[in-house]
């Protein structure tokens, strides 16, 4: 088991302004509605093969571009696609990272207190009445989900 540690604010900040900066380098007039992502030609790693010598082609053979393709722009977001891409998977193994240790984190603290919660229900069965108390407010919230009773 990884043990864990909080982040201290100065780390937390630093964080943050990392995450700042890289927002801050990508486009941010580009917001797209999900009906102009569905209407969008979607660039996979079957179709990077296409373009990619599409664009060999047309350096190769610059007589047979028309006049309204650039390829200078075309070679330009090829190799811009590449690091987008390249950054992506940067960002995903993060994330991934921290959605892993934050699952840990919480399936750790839901065995603690839910321990807390089963003593305080045995406690207040035996006759207990600080722990009837407090197991009476913990029972609403600990009962939802899959532990949750239909209503009757």
């Amino acid at each position: 088991m990884a043990s864990f540690r909080s982040f201290i604010g100065s780390e937390l900040m630093s964080i943050k302004q990392n995450i700042a900066a890289v927002r801050n380098m990508i486009p941010n007039n580009i917001n797209l509605k999900p009906s102009e992502r569905r209407s969008m030609f979607k660039l996979n790693t079957k179709r990077h093969e296409f373009v990619e010598k599409a664009v060999q082609y047309m350096r190769k053979n610059p007589n047979t571009v028309p006049s309204f393709v650039d390829v200078t722009v075309c070679n330009n977001y090829v190799h811009l696609y590449g690091q987008y891409n390249e950054l992506l998977e940067e960002l995903e193994q993060v994330k991934t990272k921290l959605e892993d240790a934050k699952l840990v984190i919480g399936n750790e603290i839901m065995k603690q207190t839910r321990a807390y919660f089963q003593n305080s229900k045995n406690a207040s069965e035996s006759g207990n009445e600080q722990l009837r108390k407090i197991y009476d407010e913990l029972k609403p919230h600990y009962a939802v989900g899959r532990n949750s009773k239909k209503a009757e």
